[in-house]
């Protein structure tokens, strides 16, 4: 039985085809992952299917109904739920979190005491169950996300339509939600789930591959033979080789210079206990740390932990309770120095201001502020470095979430800033746009420039910071280079091969012999050794180390295997 059906479906806005000519059937109970570059039409195409948009050209079935027929989209409401891409988009700002949730439960029609049990699942699984009286409009955007993603999930629907519900959301809350989505897939026969999502490594974990670009589909095939194919042993290799050389484009910032700090040098930013307080809550607990020119320095921790909260008082944006901060030299509070502010780069999580302008007035008007105060870079090749030129004349209220984030990116090296503070810079863009972004502030860090970074994409972290600071319910909860983080929580490694026909895993604290031992056998190949992520290092150190032990989303789990002839189920 089939779930979707599509036919030549073509959707335009203006002169723009967001969609162009695309067919594809998705079986019931299918579990679909769907990637591409930011506009290329996904959640247009994820509109149509949910009934939210209108079908311009083409043919569209969604669980035997007709897309294009109004009752027959109204029938379907009540079993498909539909995350739109945006934080908080679906979301009551003035309402509480348990109140946002169970306006969704009663529109599904479910019975109080049903409704009642749902919702404490819910945010017991996404750790909102602390928060259920805050405000929605005063949540990180973070923590917006996963009230957003138990709003999609309070019922039990037979289609389950996301639209990058985990951009944002911190890493631990990301495998409680996937767990949860696994559960309510098991429990609801025939459930089929369609996600677009900006992390590649969570579309690996599902069976089903749908890879777009410019408004076309690339394929629809099953995810592990697509890797298998194309030679590739991540998806996010796969994905690059899928897209027109063009757009193949970065190395990701892999090799930057190595920071050497300059003893003489005084620092970019020096905070000492640094404390902020809202009411009877503590964002930031007396935290202090450095950070130098030419260094790269990661704030990582789980949303509502403090990090957005320490950027806002570095620059200048919310006041701080206790403890110092200098930037520069300069208390940042209210200060108006306009040569000072010129130094200081910065993104937010999302940015509402200027909807109305275009993408080149905008950036001409940063410029223009700056005039004669700064050596501000010219607005074309700020344009081009972000890939922007097709938009250069479009409002920036009609820009894609990811095509939003190039720009704030773009304004903020628009003064040549000697210190660049980004929130969550990457959240929404695709690989290779990520790719790009990396290469890009690689180079401005190799040249002297100090690189402040929060995220929520630790393979990100891993790859660029020279220094990390993870921070847990305000507090320092570990400090240290990517790698001496590794090795604190770093026991054995994974040593995985195919022999025969057969896959196989061996855990070793020293995996080096095992391999040449392995080599010596003709029929081994795959061979591939798995040591502790950066990821793995966070959820340890963050949550404890039954944390940190937690299954893989694309992984099975055996019990663990300690000798060779012991076989691990094909993945």
């Amino acid at each position: 039985m089939t779930a979707i059906t599509i036919d030549h479906l073509t959707h335009r806005y203006g002169k723009t085809t967001a969609l162009d000519n695309i067919s594809l059937t998705l079986p019931r109970g299918a579990t679909v992952g769907l990637i591409g570059p930011d506009g290329v039409g996904k959640s247009t195409l994820l509109g149509i299917i949910a009934g939210v948009r209108r079908i311009q050209s083409g043919q569209v079935r969604v669980l035997d109904g007709d897309m294009t027929r109004a009752r027959d989209r109204l029938a379907l409401s009540h079993r498909i739920a539909y995350m739109p891409q945006g934080l908080g988009r679906n979301l009551y700002p003035t309402l509480s979190v348990y109140e946002n949730i169970d306006f969704h439960a009663r529109l599904f029609g479910l019975e109080r005491r049903e409704r009642r049990a749902r919702i404490q699942r819910l945010l017991d699984a996404t750790g909102l169950a602390p928060f259920p009286d805050r405000a929605a409009g005063k949540l990180s955007g973070g923590m917006k996300q996963k009230v957003s993603l138990c709003c999609a999930l309070v019922h039990s629907p037979d289609l389950l339509i996301l639209d990058e519900p985990t951009t944002g959301v911190d890493p631990l809350s990301r495998r409680q939600f996937w767990a949860l989505v696994h559960d309510l897939q098991q429990e609801t026969t025939g459930m089929t789930t369609l996600v677009a999502t900006a992390y590649i490594e969570e579309a690996e974990q599902f069976r089903q591959l749908l890879a777009m670009d410019a408004g076309k589909l690339l394929i629809n095939a099953p995810t592990a033979a697509t890797m298998r194919d194309y030679g590739c042993a991540t998806l996010e290799e796969t994905y690059i080789k899928l897209l027109p050389p063009e757009k193949q484009q970065g190395t990701g910032g892999l090799d930057p210079t190595p920071f050497v700090p300059d003893p003489h040098a005084p620092p970019a930013i020096e905070a000492h206990s640094l404390t902020k307080t809202f009411g009877d809550f503590t964002a930031v607990d007396e935290i202090t740390f450095h950070v130098h020119r030419g260094e790269i320095f990661g704030f990582l921790g789980a949303n509502g932990a403090g990090k957005t909260t320490t950027v806002e008082i570095i620059r200048g944006l919310v006041p701080r309770n206790a403890g110092s901060v200098e930037v520069f030299g300069e208390n940042p509070t209210n200060n108006s120095n306009p040569f000072w502010q010129a130094r200081i780069g910065m993104t937010l999580q999302a940015q509402r201001d200027h909807a109305k302008w275009r993408v080149m007035e905008f950036l001409n008007w940063i410029r223009a502020s700056y005039e004669g105060i700064r050596d501000c870079r010219d607005v074309s090749e700020l344009i081009d470095s972000f890939d922007l030129g097709k938009h250069a004349y479009k409002t920036i209220s009609t820009l894609s979430g990811g095509l939003r984030r190039r720009l704030d990116l773009a304004a903020a090296l628009a003064t040549s800033p000697d210190l660049l503070i980004l929130d969550e810079p990457t959240s929404g863009l695709d690989p290779t746009a990520k790719r790009a972004v990396h290469d890009i502030v690689a180079d401005e860090v190799d040249a002297g420039m100090a690189l402040l970074l929060t995220t929520h994409d630790l393979s990100e972290a891993d790859r660029l910071a020279d220094a990390i600071l993870i921070l847990n319910e305000g507090r320092i909860a570990a400090e240290g280079s990517p790698e001496s983080l590794r090795l604190r929580v770093e026991t054995q490694a994974e040593v995985m091969w195919t022999s025969n026909g057969s896959r196989y895993v061996h855990a070793t604290p020293e995996p080096e012999p095992f391999l040449r031992e392995l080599m010596q056998d003709p029929s081994v190949s795959d061979l591939e050794v798995r040591r502790t992520s950066l990821e793995d290092a966070y959820l340890g150190l963050v949550e404890g180390t039954q944390n940190s032990a937690l299954t893989r989303m694309s992984e099975p789990t055996p019990e663990p295997p300690t000798t060779r002839n012991s076989p691990k189920g094909d993945q």
